[in-house]
């Protein structure tokens, strides 16, 4: 899981300006499409005896492509065009618009779905006929660097196997997003912005133009620490018994994890329309309507409103939490997937363990498990949020309001939750890491995966029999410079105690 492209973005909720476009390492990414099944797998007449559109349908149908929604639409979609003679009109672009569902004037460097599931798509044909479709005489295959596909016999001529392996290993170490000669450049508000109370603020030009140089800084540590990480192997984690038999409930031998990052770029179009999208209409991808952006009342213009509401965009503490899950002993490669949330469905939702990344406002997944939460955002009002308690014990506050401290060079007490609960689907646990800002998400996963810290709690609402119950906290941390740090239990609930 390597990040190497950054976005630099504003957001007065987050108080961050450093995005990074997610990349999806998952083996099940599923993305809604504008296009019907039916227009992609229809049969033209003149390909009904073709036998290579044949061989694609049997392909599509297999059970190597029996998990994947997407992949078989893709298949079958460069297949028709290179089959009808239209090989030339096969691009990023045109796929992402036609199969994907992706609006005329999306930017494939920046949402790179397209090229991850090219990528994967290889991957599933050499698996294809490797094993259930050995037998076939013709095959398929896509060469990197395009996406038109080539057929050919075994009698005829052998793919070329070794062909473009110094290609696909540079492919392999960047995000599919971006192509070896795309700038890493910040996106900066247009000049043309009204001066209204989110982006007229004077201080925040000449603060994104510093903050990029802080965000290349960023961007190669955390890829250096990942590849440390990585070196250095998961046997060097120490757990405790209590620790691991907590990871073990979430990463089963015999079940499925999905590790969920939030869609920054969800809290940025909530935060300029003041519009609340709900999972319904998350799921659905209304709120991306453009038609819906032009009856939206904003201190924006609608086409920045839509660009948001597009844009895939992750936060660096998101990929710094869903790296370091990585690395925990019970991690487990062939049952877990990072997902980005606005790929995640229903059905995959309800019958896996889920870990979610950050708070209801860019994971809005997290509203699965809110009604049995006690501690939720709650809007304030000035487009700003504070943590609500539903059920006050004594000694607790009915809210929790980040408090800025003077003399103490901008540092601001916030909070962060964590909420280990059943999940509703019926099948697994859900463990939710949000938090006001992103500091109080960081505080929330380094909390747990602090060994001495997330060791202690657990042995102390540990049942008799070493059971560990459903529970939840409210993490407290100091803000400074973008970082948590002091961090405490503030208030705590236990379900069953």
């Amino acid at each position: 899981m390597i990040y190497r492209g950054f976005t630099i973005v504003g957001c007065n909720c987050c108080k961050t300006l450093v995005y990074i476009p997610f990349t999806q390492l998952a083996s099940t990414g599923r993305t809604s499409v504008s296009i019907s099944a039916t227009s992609i797998e229809s049969e033209p007449k003149s390909h009904s005896q073709d036998a290579r559109w044949l061989l694609a349908r049997r392909v599509a149908k297999s059970s190597t492509f029996a998990r994947s929604e997407q992949l078989p639409k893709l298949l079958l979609y460069v297949c028709k065009m290179a089959i009808s003679n239209r090989a030339d009109a096969i691009n990023e672009q045109r796929i992402g618009i036609e199969v994907y569902g992706r609006s005329p004037n999306y930017d494939p460097a920046v949402d790179g779905i397209v090229r991850s599931h090219a990528t994967r798509l290889r991957q599933k044909l050499e698996s294809y006929f490797s094993t259930e479709g050995a037998h076939e005489a013709m095959r398929i295959e896509i060469p990197r660097g395009g996406y038109v596909p080539r057929f050919y016999t075994l009698e005829s001529e052998a793919p070329r196997a070794a062909e473009a392996c110094a290609e696909e290993d540079a492919l392999e170490e960047r995000p599919s997003g971006f192509a070896a000669s795309d700038p890493l450049e910040p996106i900066l508000l247009p000049e043309a912005l009204p001066q209204n109370k989110i982006f007229g603020r004077q201080w925040i030009r000449p603060f994104l133009a510093g903050l990029a140089i802080s965000a290349a800084l960023i961007a190669g540590v955390l890829h250096l620490r990942h590849d440390s990480a990585l070196a250095a192997g998961r046997s060097e984690i120490t757990q405790t018994e209590i620790e691991y038999r907590f990871w073990s409930k979430l990463f089963p031998i015999n079940g499925r994890t999905l590790i969920v990052s939030g869609d920054s770029g969800l809290v940025l179009y909530e935060t300029v329309t003041g519009q609340v999208v709900t999972l319904s209409d998350y799921i659905d991808g209304v709120y991306r309507d453009p038609n819906r952006a032009k009856t939206i009342a904003s201190e924006v213009p609608q086409e920045l409103t839509f660009d948001l509401a597009s844009r895939r965009y992750s936060s660096f503490v998101d990929l710094t939490l869903s790296s370091q899950l990585s690395h925990l002993p019970e991690w487990n490669a062939e049952r877990t997937t990072t997902i980005f949330a606005r790929d995640l469905r229903p059905a995959d939702a309800g019958n896996s363990n889920l870990i979610l990344i950050g708070s209801r406002q860019a994971n809005p997944w997290v509203s699965l498990i809110e009604p049995s939460m006690n501690f939720v955002l709650a809007p304030d009002g000035k487009r700003g949020f504070y943590f609500a308690n539903r059920h006050p014990h004594d000694g607790e506050l009915k809210e929790y309001i980040p408090k800025p401290e003077p003399g103490t060079l901008g540092a601001s007490v916030v909070y962060g939750d964590v909420a280990y609960l059943p999940n509703p689907g019926g099948q697994g646990m859900v463990l939710s890491l949000g938090g006001l800002w992103i500091t109080g998400t960081q505080s929330a996963g380094n909390f747990v995966l602090n060994g001495a810290l997330f060791s202690k709690w657990l042995k102390s609402i540990a049942g008799s029999d070493g059971s560990i119950p459903p529970f939840e906290l409210l993490i407290g941390t100091k803000n400074l410079q973008g970082n948590a740090t002091d961090s405490s239990i503030i208030a705590k609930r236990v379900w069953g105690k």
